[in-house]
């Protein structure tokens, strides 16, 4: 059995900071995987045992080496595997025989090839677990730990430089490539990675077993990831919690699929709850910044660093120069953000702390004088400090620009201001003297070289403050009688409108009376008793977005244009050979504004619910929220007021109270919770929203997996 902290996670301590390192299968002979890890090893100062095997007993780098496992003079804490992915069972099953509990497999050629190399990796995995041995990889390039440290990895990257530079960002990393570039990078930026782990194929341990013991370090301060596949969303997002509940920020690329989501394409689900926006939501939910490069990457992750605070939308630009300025806040503009004007007050006190020549608005053109006037340039903190007081900035924004004559009595003022002012500072330095990049980050600044980079930076950042989700609701959910509905619907059935009304209404969600009937006799007496006018439509699972299909009738307002109607929808339906289990009468509802409230379960994350703008605007206007399920009010809330439609959705007496619309959505989320079905898209659309409350005037079930 695997050694588990708590949780349930693999504990993976001994591959983080193992004491004494064997490495099976190292020679000196050029381009093997093992001879370079023994090297790396010693060339950045490991200083525990390192013992070479190999089946020669040739001597490794220097370092006396051993023909078997056996030969060892104790149970190494780690066993580099630098076999081929043949040879990987005997391996394992070598160092279970030995005490050894931990180990990296470089090889590849396994999972990721499939066929006989998949079954090579299911054996490896069995073989694991029966002995409880933890295993990175295969298929990966291994583990540093620059504050050990450990260079546990034949990673090229670390040919290039002499010495490690411990830090407290640390990434876990599906790609070695992507992981041994960011790594590199950092190292050239100053900020250096305290670790890096390449996890490959995740055979055994997964990312969120690593993401959980960075979690858990108290060396990391940031936790950086590529991720391209998921196979256990629960576990992936307890990890994230944790993360989030011990004050790590997480920055993550995310590529690839994590697998298939809802494939019930019939269904306006389909299309809004895509497999990539569900993972969005996912994230947004635990506050993690998604990046899109490893360039990103580093930018978003180095501010973290050394930027105390929250991120906000609201930037304050000061520049030595206009133009920059006047650049800076239209790339701002094109990444969402702000630059909010100064108040009159904020104005009043920065005037006397700038030159003459200066402009004391948002930007701030702080003129070249400022730079190479001491008297100037001593005010600076004071005047930025100023500035951060105005309430609607949230980030200054420094530009430095070409001033490599100052540029030691500039960095001395940013220092000042970064210990004086309370809100998050950035620093964009293009064209910076020698070495200047490296001293900033010594101090824990980061400094774009791009004015861009960095607003892209913030871009980010902001997001991850604005976009953080409510968490879902704990309550249990209450069990729902789907088999009195739904007992004879096989998979990938249509569910009939008339039964999804059924089930709302069965759920306590309030839905527009209506009857299904066989005939116009029946329709006229339906309308009747329901009340003119009334809407028709044509009842049947094989046609599923009726206006589209012409299968609507609405506001018959007389017995004469009910028996028109439904003469109208037979033809219709005629016309495109569909068979109705009959016409639908249904009352109509108003309201000044439509929603769409839809759930389905993904494969990975489990129920989501979707809240969107409604009717026949829903994918034209593509204005939708998502998260997990099930939600309460408040998150529900939250969920509506997200909306773009918000702002419109309102009447003469204001905007629309949000209560009913978000105990529809909680409700309905918690109905959705219970469905049976591994796959299914369940959806009311549209909700009609009113002053007085709301009402679901359609409903759809697909039904794509039993």
């Amino acid at each position: 059995m695997l050694t588990r902290v708590d949780g349930g996670f693999v504990d993976v301590s001994a591959i983080l900071a193992p004491r004494s390192i064997a490495v099976i299968g190292a020679s000196d002979r050029p381009g093997n995987f093992g001879g370079a890890t023994v090297r790396h090893l010693i060339k950045f100062g490991f200083d525990g045992p390192v013992w070479p095997v190999n089946r020669s007993g040739a001597d490794v780098a220097g370092r006396k080496s051993f023909r078997s496992v056996a030969e060892l003079p104790d149970a190494a804490d780690l066993a580099i595997l630098a076999v081929p992915a043949d040879a990987l069972l005997d391996a394992v099953r070598d160092c279970a025989r030995r005490g050894i509990g931990s180990g990296i497999a470089f090889a590849g050629g396994l999972g990721e090839a499939g066929g006989a190399g998949a079954e090579l990796q299911d054996a490896l995995v069995a073989l694991c677990r029966e002995t409880g041995f933890r295993l990175c990889g295969p298929n990966c390039v291994g583990v540093i730990n620059a504050a050990q440290p450990v260079t546990a990895t034949f990673a090229t990257a670390l040919d290039a430089i002499d010495a490690l530079a411990p830090g407290s960002i640390s990434m876990v990393s599906q790609s070695g490539g992507i992981g041994t570039t960011a790594f590199s990078l950092g190292l050239r930026a100053g900020f250096g990675f305290r670790h890096l782990i390449s996890s490959g194929n995740e055979a055994v341990i997964d990312f969120a077993d690593y993401l959980v013991a960075l979690a858990r370090d108290d060396g990391t301060r940031v936790i950086a990831g590529y991720l391209e596949g998921l196979k256990d969303g629960d576990k992936f997002t307890r990890a994230l919690g944790e993360a989030r509940d011990r004050g790590k920020p997480v920055v993550l690329i995310k590529s690839g699929a994590t697998g298939a989501s809802a494939r019930a394409a019939l269904a306006h689900t389909g299309a809004l709850a895509g497999e990539d926006r569900v993972f969005d939501a996912v994230m947004r939910e635990f506050g993690v910044v998604r990046v899109y490069s490893v360039r990103e990457l580093l930018d978003v992750t180095a501010v973290l660093v050394g930027t105390p605070g929250t991120f906000g939308p609201g930037i304050g630009i000061a520049t030595f120069g206009g133009g920059n300025g006047v650049i800076a806040a239209d790339q701002c503009a094109q990444h969402q953000l702000a630059t909010p004007p100064l108040g009159a007050g904020i104005t009043r006190r920065l005037k006397p702390l700038l030159p003459s020549v200066a402009t004391a608005a948002n930007p701030i053109d702080l003129t070249p004088t400022t730079a190479f006037r001491d008297e100037y340039l001593s005010r600076l903190p004071e005047a930025l400090s100023v500035v951060a007081e105005e309430p609607a900035i949230d980030v200054l924004l420094l530009l430095v620009g070409t001033l490599a004559s100052r540029a030691d009595e500039i960095t001395t003022v940013i220092d000042e201001t970064v210990r004086r002012v309370p809100k998050p500072i950035c620093l964009a330095w293009p064209f910076p003297p020698a070495g200047l990049i490296a001293r900033l980050a010594a101090r824990n600044i980061h400094a774009f070289e791009e004015v861009a980079d960095a607003v892209r930076a913030l871009s980010r950042l902001a997001a991850r403050g604005a976009l953080a989700a409510p968490a879902p609701a704990s309550a249990p959910v209450a069990p729902f009688d789907w088999d009195s509905f739904v007992a004879d619907a096989p998979a990938d059935r249509v569910v009939p409108e008339h039964r999804c009304h059924a089930i709302m209404k069965a759920a306590g969600l309030p839905v527009a009376d209506g009857v299904l009937v066989g005939d116009e006799a029946g329709a006229v007496a339906a309308a009747a008793s329901i009340g003119f006018p009334v809407a028709l439509k044509g009842a049947g699972g094989a046609v599923t977005h009726r206006a589209a299909a012409g299968l609507i009738v609405l506001g018959a307002d007389s017995a004469d244009a009910v028996r028109s109607g439904v003469r109208a929808l037979r033809r219709r339906a005629a016309a495109r050979s569909v068979e109705l289990d009959g016409v639908y009468v249904q009352r109509m509802e108003d309201g000044q504004a439509e929603l769409l409230v839809a759930a389905s379960r993904d494969p990975l994350f489990g129920p989501m619910i979707s809240c969107g703008i409604g009717g026949v605007l829903t994918e034209m206007i593509d204005d939708v929220v998502i998260r997990r399920a099930p939600v309460g009010i408040d998150g529900a809330r939250d969920m509506v007021e997200s909306l773009r439609l918000r702002g419109y959705a309102r009447d003469v007496d204001g905007p629309l109270p949000t209560d009913a619309a978000a105990a529809f959505i909680s409700r309905f989320s918690e109905l959705a919770t219970s469905a049976p079905w591994r796959r299914f898209a369940f959806e009311a659309n549209p909700v009609k929203w009113r002053r007085d409350g709301v009402v679901a005037v359609d409903g759809l079930l697909v039904i794509d997996e039993p």
